[in-house]
């Protein structure tokens, strides 16, 4: 055995990808307590550029977590942001709650793609914790992080809205906005939102107020009383938006 795990090891670097993607699939199949596969995994892990070759060695190091975690976590704290990234994917796919402390910082990284991982990886962890950490970047980034941060609050369902109903009062316009997109995201887990978000009705940016409307929208006939709060809005987009609704 030990020879055929030194052989796909070598083939982990192979020039031909499909054969590296076979030896990855081949060593995530293997047992080998030693952690000798699990640390050829990672390290081929972090610099691997084909991209369906890294899922497969993704795959691979997922199988072998309890000797490839000490390497994995030390990923989370690398200088290059490349290396944060793939940790924190590795661990998104590991879901251990355990693992929320390590990866909550990287929810807040300067860096777009490694604060996106972190926000599916946070979230796979399934600590009540999380939904504070994510919460504090609402309202970040483009609309692709935004959109990214708003799917791992999807994950949590009803247990998010408590946490997107405090955003509703923010004073930064952007969270107001993105809680409420958030919200609506949620569609039925979040009814218990509609007075808060009713209470956008008042609200100075008509951006929000828009969102407040579209998510209310998702709710179904029981939030028509609370569309009806924005009918007079001054802003036509959400006095249209409103009445299509209503009348759906």
């Amino acid at each position: 055995m030990t020879n055929t795990i030194d052989q796909l090891i070598t083939q982990l670097s192979d020039i031909d990808g499909t054969n590296r993607r076979h030896a990855a699939l081949a060593l995530g199949r293997e047992q080998d307590p030693s952690g000798t596969t699990a640390s050829a995994l990672v390290e081929r892990l972090a610099t691997e550029a084909d991209s369906c070759v890294r899922e497969d060695l993704t795959w691979a190091t997922v199988q072998h977590i309890v000797t490839a975690l000490p390497q994995v976590l030390g990923m989370l704290t690398a200088d290059e942001a490349d290396t944060r990234r793939t940790g924190a994917h590795v661990l998104s796919k590991v879901g251990d709650p355990a693992h929320f402390e390590a990866l909550a910082p990287l929810v807040a990284d300067e860096h777009a793609d490694v604060a996106i991982k972190a926000y599916r990886a946070v979230a796979n962890t399934g600590r009540p914790e999380a939904l504070t950490v994510l919460a504090s970047r609402l309202g970040d980034g483009d609309a692709l992080q935004r959109d990214a941060l708003t799917g791992a609050f999807a994950r949590f369902g009803e247990a998010a809205v408590p946490a997107l109903i405090e955003a509703l009062g923010s004073p930064e316009r952007d969270v107001r906005e993105h809680a409420a997109d958030a919200l609506g995201h949620l569609g039925a887990d979040a009814i218990t939102a509609t007075d808060a978000l009713a209470g956008l009705a008042s609200d100075p940016d008509a951006d929000v107020r828009l969102a407040a409307v579209a998510a209310l929208g998702q709710f179904g006939p029981d939030a028509a009383p609370a569309l009806e709060g924005f009918r007079s809005d001054a802003d036509p987009r959400i006095t249209v938006t409103v009445t299509r609704l209503v009348r759906a």
